[in-house]
């Protein structure tokens, strides 16, 4: 550990990467991390020594997997510290690959919240893309910007090729806890990413969350909804966990059971094609509960014009889509039917 700070120094000279060691003290270091890893570096090597802690940190968008192999030549694993933050990044991690470990222990404990957050999960659409996510921390930090420096940060997780999961105090939201305008937060970031990255990413949002003990719920929920989106939703690049209910129940089907499914619903309704504009309207009608006046709001006309066009589907498909019944009939068969 003494000699961190002069091999650190030679790595730096010898390959022209940025790489830092910073010597501190127990009570700092935490914060020390999270300062560096909001301007996109990583720990990488921890030590203590007493009431000193040495700490190396790279900037992660300039390493490659080449140059960061060469790192354990100089720091091996014994003095790479689990720290909470990796723990919790593992566990994520565990969920995302479908092997649901053991939380950190005493994860309220080691990471009280003071106030509430909201995780967004990051999906790669396109599977040959290659750019890191660790590139993208910079530019998330400033969307997600926060002018009190007390304040608590955002959590960058890559938790695979595929996605990315973020934890975002409320704060860094305005505190902009509704429905409506945690989806204008992930449109935003979207809009963003589209612009300044020219990536095809998918942003799910999830609602408030009080304790960090609720992340692996929250982490399998919006993983089952990007799986369901997927299949029957995959032009949909913006969706919160509240949506696509009947989506994520039938994902959840297994092949033979939707086929049979599938079956037994087209042997009992007949319904033609509908055009594109019936389409839009069954789609805002079933995503605003069925509310007439709202869906006429969002659909920008006038609330009898919604009304003439629910009749003419009733008079073509035999269901009318006011009724509960009926509409979930309709979107069963339109789901199915499309997939």
């Amino acid at each position: 550990m003494e000699n961190w700070t002069k091999v650190v120094e030679k790595i730096r000279q010898a390959t022209g990467l940025p790489i830092a060691c910073l010597l501190t003290d127990a009570s700092s270091a935490d914060s020390l991390e999270r300062e560096y890893s909001q301007r996109g570096w990583e720990l990488i090597a921890y030590a203590q020594n007493h009431a000193e802690i040495s700490l190396v940190f790279i900037e992660s968008s300039k390493w490659d997997g080449a140059a960061r192999a060469m790192l354990n030549l100089f720091f091996s694993q014994s003095e790479q510290k689990t720290s909470f933050p990796e723990q919790l990044s593992s566990w994520l991690r565990g969920i995302a690959a479908g092997t649901h470990g053991p939380s950190p222990a005493h994860i309220e404990q080691q990471w009280p919240w003071r106030g509430e957050r909201v995780c967004f999960l990051l999906e790669r659409c396109r599977v040959d893309s290659t750019f890191e996510w660790t590139a993208m921390q910079p530019l998330l930090h400033d969307f997600f910007k926060n002018d009190e420096q007390t304040s608590p940060s955002l959590l960058f997780i890559p938790l695979n090729h595929s996605y990315l999961f973020l934890i975002v105090p409320l704060s860094m939201l305005g505190n902009q806890s509704e429905k409506e305008e945690l989806l204008e937060w992930a449109s935003g970031l979207h809009d963003l990413i589209t612009t300044e990255w020219m990536e095809n990413i998918r942003i799910l949002v999830g609602s408030p969350l009080s304790s960090s003990s609720a992340l692996d719920k929250e982490l399998a929920r919006l993983l089952s909804l990007s799986q369901a989106i997927a299949i029957y939703r995959p032009k949909a690049m913006v969706a919160g966990s509240w949506l696509y209910t009947l989506e994520r129940w039938a994902a959840s089907l297994t092949p033979q059971d939707a086929k049979m499914l599938s079956e037994l619903i087209c042997s009992h309704v007949t319904i033609p094609q509908l055009n594109t504009e019936q389409l839009e309207t069954l789609e805002t009608l079933f995503s605003r509960q069925l509310n007439v006046s709202d869906t006429a709001r969002q659909l920008f006309i006038h609330r009898n014009t919604l009304l003439y066009r629910l009749d003419k589907l009733t008079e073509q498909t035999g269901l009318d889509p006011r009724l509960f019944p009926d509409a979930v009939l309709l979107q069963l068969f339109l789901l199915f039917r499309q997939n």
